[in-house]
């Protein structure tokens, strides 16, 4: 029994993506587009496997200009694939850094608020007028 190739719809749900994101891909050339059979498309199963890993490479915070990158034409060398991971990598944990240091500055801000309500001052934030 032969095997039905999987159009763009099957991949797409294989995937956990839309049809619209795939087309997306192929004009910026993420992803191939196939040539028609009998006016359809086919995909093979490696696209799928193809946009889980970009799927996969989102989740981790790349972009698709990076994911392009890494992606890219040709196979790239691992001094080159490192020092992409390793500057994703240092840009996550300087987010980090910064989303701690807001962590930090709320809860002080919570705290100053409580102290002020205890007190029976109900102005917590003291914003700037406006014009």
């Amino acid at each position: 029994m032969a095997r039905i190739k999987p159009t763009i719809g099957t991949i797409a749900t294989q995937a956990g993506i839309n049809v619209e994101t795939i087309r997306y891909y192929q004009r910026i050339g993420l992803v191939k587009k196939p040539r028609k059979t009998g006016g359809i498309r086919y995909y093979s199963d490696k696209v799928v496997q193809r946009l889980l890993f970009i799927r996969h490479l989102k989740k981790l915070g790349f972009t698709l200009r990076e994911i392009a990158d890494l992606l890219g034409v040709g196979p790239k060398g691992c001094s080159e694939v490192r020092a992409i991971l390793h500057n994703k990598r240092t840009e996550l944990l300087q987010e980090i850094e910064q989303i701690r240091t807001a962590t930090e500055e709320l809860k002080q801000m919570e705290i100053d608020c409580q102290e002020k309500l205890r007190n029976g001052d109900c102005a917590c934030l003291h914003l700037p007028e406006s014009d």
